[in-house]
């Protein structure tokens, strides 16, 4: 899986490339999903991984002078059961009113110690409550068992799926009318680049990551990286789009 997930690109991309047709054959679509549901018959899932995979090559080789790539995914959450997971119960109710820090998508390992197991979130139902993409196979007792979600630091996930919808967008529809670049990917571009700016200069850290520097100069020096001293640093951005 790559630093983004294909449903936050979904999320991210314009809503031209969006459709109000049902994927079942048939059946209806709620008028208020329109401009919300992907059109996945022009855009299919192994194109989506692909320009995901693009979009992730270039963030590493921006980053890759301050650390090691490709970036490790971490656990930044831990959250508590308040009802055991069984046969009788199959969603995950949380004992404080933190699901709403999960989105679709979201990764999460549940564990007791002895049995683990890792699923996608696919709906939020309430404050409480969290639907997964597919079924719970073991039984979670509420005293001893761990929800934890293991995602990419902040903002590369963003990043990349901002480049990947922009990439996905000039190339799927707005070159169908117009061959420079569209004001949505531009926008989308200048983003990311501001956003990767502000970790090359300091301003982001990326917690849990491994990072390099020193190295070059002295092979014995410990792997640290010295932060510009003033914020007004801008030696080290990547030039903005013309």
């Amino acid at each position: 899986m790559g630093y983004a997930t294909p449903t936050l690109v979904k999320r991210v991309i314009a809503q031209s490339m969006t459709t109000s047709t049902p994927d079942t054959l048939g059946s209806r679509e709620l008028l208020v999903n329109f401009g919300q549901q992907f059109d996945s018959n022009l855009i299919t899932d192994e194109i989506l991984n692909e320009h995901i995979r693009n979009a992730d090559m270039v963030i590493n080789g921006s980053l890759s002078e301050m650390y090691k790539t490709p970036l490790k995914e971490f656990a930044d959450l831990e959250l508590r059961l308040a009802s055991n997971i069984d046969p009788y119960n199959g969603d995950i109710i949380l004992s404080t009113a933190q699901a709403g820090v999960l989105v679709p998508g979201d990764t999460i390992v549940i564990t007791d110690g002895l049995s683990q197991e890792t699923h996608s979130v696919r709906s939020i139902i309430n404050d409480y409550s969290i639907e997964t993409d597919d079924e719970i196979l073991y039984t979670y007792m509420a005293a001893t068992a761990r929800v934890l979600r293991i995602r990419y630091p902040d903002p590369v996930p963003l990043v990349s799926a901002r480049l990947t919808s922009a990439n996905i967008y000039d190339k799927y529809f707005a070159a169908q009318s117009n061959t420079q670049q569209s004001e949505f990917g531009k926008t989308m571009r200048s983003l990311a680049t501001q956003s990767i700016n502000n970790i090359l200069n300091g301003r982001t850290v990326l917690h849990g990551q491994m990072r390099i520097g020193n190295r070059f100069f002295n092979s014995n020096l410990k792997d640290r990286y010295n932060l510009p001293g003033s914020e007004a640093d801008t030696s080290r951005d990547v030039p903005p789009l013309s």
